[in-house]
């Protein structure tokens, strides 16, 4: 089920410690916007940070060389993702990038016409269409494989000493 990785740095055990937290606070967050209406602003929340949550950890973040963290992971420092769960990490990515941490105009369309009238269409994610009970699998599943990142460098570093 894991990748079988030779001795991670310092510093890519910082960086799988705070994707740990962001894998399974996007869990929790995706479970809790399945007990609101979708039409709902505790709704929209719950799914935006869920998203940005999951998606965060792939982010390039650090970007100091001497930063004590590494700058982000890859989906290739994990097991292979089945198809669902490729789609749904595709489509975190795409949300996350377009719609949410970004505005692109094709997410958000806005217009002036000969008339003067200003039309738009603010996007929802209501109409994302996502998997909630997947998506938290996903996070849970590579939050899992943080945890055992983290465990293998911790043993091989009190193996040293």
């Amino acid at each position: 089920m894991f990748i079988n990785r030779e001795m991670i740095t310092e510093q890519e055990f910082n960086r799988y410690s705070i994707a740990t937290f962001d894998f399974e606070k996007a869990a929790e967050f995706a479970n809790e916007a399945q007990q609101h209406s979708p039409n709902s602003l505790a709704y929209e929340a719950l799914v935006f940070v869920a998203v940005v949550c999951y998606y965060r950890p792939f982010s390039p973040n650090e970007k100091n060389k001497n930063a004590k963290a590494a700058s982000g992971l890859k989906l290739e420092e994990f097991s292979p993702l089945t198809q669902e769960e490729q789609a749904i990490h595709s489509k975190c990515e795409e949300l996350r990038n377009q719609a949410l941490a970004h505005s692109e105009w094709h997410r958000n369309p806005t217009g002036l016409d000969s008339n003067g009238i200003i039309s738009s269409r603010p996007f929802s994610l209501v109409s994302a269409g996502l998997d909630f009970l997947s998506l938290s699998n996903l996070a849970q599943r590579l939050a899992i494989e943080c945890h055992y990142m983290r465990s293998n460098y911790i043993y091989s570093t009190c193996d040293n000493n």
